[in-house]
């Protein structure tokens, strides 16, 4: 926490710290790990740099991404499994 807060201020600090923590533990719950993008979102909202819902949403913007991308790869193992036959020995 920075030192030149204002009591208000470090209040506000400590409570959006809390939020994070939470937060990030309750998504750590439903099988998500936290990568480093998703930590630095919640420590700009815990700085008051952005709001919860800012944070939240650039998450899940993140998230659908990293989703967009993972069904591109399988569908493109899909198309190629589709293109070849299977290997000897194989049970597809």
């Amino acid at each position: 926490m920075p030192h030149h807060l204002s009591e208000d201020q470090r209040q506000n600090w400590l409570r959006r710290q809390r939020t994070a923590e939470n937060t990030l533990a309750i998504q750590a719950l439903g099988g998500t790990v936290p990568n480093e993008e998703t930590l630095s979102y919640f420590h700009r909202y815990v700085s008051g740099e952005i709001t919860l819902a800012q944070a939240i949403a650039q998450v899940r913007e993140q998230m659908a991404q990293e989703h967009a991308a993972f069904r591109q790869y399988l569908n493109r193992g899909s198309v190629i499994s589709a293109n070849y036959p299977p290997a000897a020995g194989s049970n597809r």
